[in-house]
This record gives C-alpha cells, structure tokens and sequence, in this order.
C-alpha cells in the first residue's frame, strides 16, 4: 500500500478490484501474512480479506493481478480462483464486469 494514485493520476487510469479465492484462510498470522505481502506492492491501495476471499484495490498502472497473484503464492498459499473487476474490492458491491485472470485462465487452459 505504498504509491496511492493522486488525484491528477486519477483521471489516467480506473481503480481495479481483485477478488482472490484462497485454500488456506482461517489462522489470523497467514492472514496478515498474505495482506502484508499484498500491501507491499507499489500500487496497492488496500487488501483485506473479507467472505473466504482476499480483496484487493490497486492501480493498474502501477501494479497487475499477476504480481498480486505471485506475492500470495510466496507466502505460500494457493489460489483457488481469481477475478478482476474495475468497479470496488468490497466484498457487498455488485460485481458486474468481472473478467477472468490469469490464474482462472491458466486453469482452463490445463483442464483442456
């Protein structure tokens, strides 16, 4: 959660939202292990993890759901299913809009 855009980037790129499936939530240190990793990247703006899944805000010019994805996994845990939305991370918004990431992706293409 280091670079928040300014309001003169915010006209330059849409918030994304990344809904973020995870095996192994429940124990409060992996929990806060996981958020930790997340937060530290350039471009994220807040990670949370709320309804058996890690929500994530961040700028799209600054940071990508592949570089959440693989600070999740150095933490140790598996991605069961992702999405990404541009609308908010919040857990009760609509999520219309979402597109599949690569991890849903990659999944697909192996059950092929």
């Amino acid at each position: 959660m280091k670079d928040k855009p300014d309001s003169a980037d915010a006209s330059l790129s849409k918030t994304m939202a990344a809904r973020i499936e995870i095996d192994e939530l429940g124990d409060p240190a992996h929990e806060k292990k996981i958020t930790d990793a997340v937060g530290a990247l350039d471009g994220v703006i807040e990670a949370k993890i709320a309804k058996g899944a890690l929500h994530v805000s961040y700028d799209p010019l600054a940071t990508t759901e592949k570089k959440i994805e693989q600070a999740i996994r150095s933490t140790g845990t598996t991605i069961k299913n992702a999405a990404t939305d541009t609308e908010g991370a919040h857990p009760d918004l609509p999520t219309h809009n979402v597109q599949p990431s690569t991890a849903q992706n990659q999944k697909q293409s192996e059950d092929a």
